[in-house]
């Protein structure tokens, strides 16, 4: 599935400049410190497939990693290029064994998953992409956060009650049609492609849940909502109904 993002773009920026955009950024960079913290010390050899205009390529590029974005839109990558030290790729996700890039120590695949007919095929096409000890990170919207949030955000019950079983959403900055892909099916996959050590994070813990948007643009509010979301991203039972999971994958 080829989805134009650009023709979204001014709707991309909004979303993420508002509070919510914001924290998913800041707790992701947390994650990703932590993974590459892991992994050894800088420069570690980055590939962000999808990675449009470099929102996660960006601190971990400003942290001394080698970093190349992926993605199929030139608008993109041109911002990408023009906030950050990156390299950059104009290619898709199923481009990406015919590229001759070699190994990385670190893969992201950020929201993109939902966009392809099958979670297997686009596990084993970054599997092909990380080095024998480097780490995948992978993330995706989870399907019980949307239940949730049209129960207890939106009280609406009929929505709530057809989500449940929903094999696919409608996305609001994109307007695409979109799989729900839950994490353990993920899980799955990337064991099945000798991956089998996971830490699962949880990304907008309780952000989502909160129907008062106003607030969150309170600055002392909202920096108490990002510290407790950073509190909360990888402890249970919170990571289980966060609005979207990640999931950093090694070989041991």
């Amino acid at each position: 599935m080829v989805t134009d993002f650009s023709s979204h773009l001014e709707d991309w920026r909004t979303w993420q400049e508002s509070p919510w955009g914001r924290i998913r950024y800041r707790v992701v960079a947390e994650t990703l410190g932590r993974t590459c913290a892991s992994l050894g010390e800088a420069p570690l050899r980055v590939l962000d497939i999808g990675g449009g205009d470099g929102g996660d390529a960006a601190p971990l590029a400003d942290a001394g990693h080698d970093v190349t974005v992926l993605d199929q839109s030139e608008e993109l990558l041109e911002l990408a290029r023009s906030r950050v030290n990156v390299g950059t790729v104009r290619a898709d996700l199923e481009d990406l064994p015919s590229l001759g890039l070699g190994q990385f120590d670190l893969v992201l695949c950020h929201n993109v998953i939902q966009y392809r007919p099958d979670t297997a095929s686009v596990v084993e096409v970054l599997a092909g992409a990380v080095a024998g000890d480097g780490a995948i990170s992978l993330m995706a919207p989870n399907p019980p956060a949307e239940v949730l949030a049209a129960a207890v955000r939106r009280t609406d019950l009929v929505e709530a009650a057809e989500l449940v079983d929903a094999p696919t959403i409608r996305t609001k900055t994109f307007g695409q049609s979109v799989r729900r892909v839950g994490a353990d099916e993920a899980i799955d996959a990337l064991r099945a492609a000798g991956l089998p050590a996971v830490t699962r994070y949880g990304i907008r813990c309780v952000t989502d849940f909160i129907a008062d948007d106003d607030r969150k643009h309170e600055p002392a509010f909202y920096d108490d909502l990002e510290a407790l979301e950073l509190t909360l991203c990888d402890r249970e039972p919170f990571v289980r109904t966060a609005r979207m999971w990640q999931l950093v994958a090694r070989g041991s």
